[in-house]
């Protein structure tokens, strides 16, 4: 089953556009290749496939071979091909996958950090810094979005911000206050 779900995975990759820089187009630097100079090849991307989410680090494989043709996907794997329907609309890859039809979805790394999620619930200090305002109080409602908690760290002003509508719920940190980073802020139900 992993090892399924982990070539539908590398699927997803192999199907995405090549991003190249049109300033310098032969530039290894501006393709999504992978390349890395005196490393293997690799490509870090965040992905979520029917509910679940990995962070996935994809190596060129001699065990696995794809090949695209519209929307037709024909993978080898191991000396056993398979052809397979991949769609795909924008950051999405719809994969019909041995009878069923996955949902693979790329996530955004980084916009998913500037809101600043935490793993329970909880909006956390995405580095260490100094809390200058506090913008909130518990039992308010907060629209996606909207600015909480303004932090100070390396000089600069980084505003955490609710990832979705709610209410807060509880706050642990005041104006003034040092924080460390992973360091859980507000909560927001």
């Amino acid at each position: 089953m992993l090892a399924g779900r982990r070539r539908g995975l590398e699927a997803f990759s192999q199907t995405e556009p090549a991003r190249i820089d049109h300033a310098d187009p032969y530039s290894p630097w501006a393709a999504s290749s992978g390349f890395r100079a005196g490393l293997p090849a690799q490509t870090d991307v965040r992905l979520s496939c029917n509910g679940q989410t990995r962070n996935i680090c994809l190596r060129n494989s001699s065990a696995s071979l794809f090949t695209r043709s519209g929307e037709h996907l024909q993978v080898e794997h191991n000396g056993v091909r398979q052809r397979h329907l991949a769609v795909r609309r924008g950051s999405t890859l719809y994969l019909e996958w041995q009878g069923e039809v996955h949902t693979v979805t790329r996530l955004d790394s980084i916009a998913q950090a500037d809101v600043g999620e935490g793993q329970h619930g909880g909006l956390t200090a995405p580095m260490n810094g100094s809390i200058v305002r506090v913008l909130v109080e518990v039992g308010q409602a907060v629209e996606p979005g909207a600015q909480l908690v303004v932090l100070e760290a390396m000089k600069m002003e980084h505003s955490i911000r609710a990832a979705s509508a709610g209410v807060i719920t509880a706050l642990y940190c005041h104006e003034g206050e040092m924080v460390n980073e992973g360091a859980i802020l507000v909560e927001l139900d």
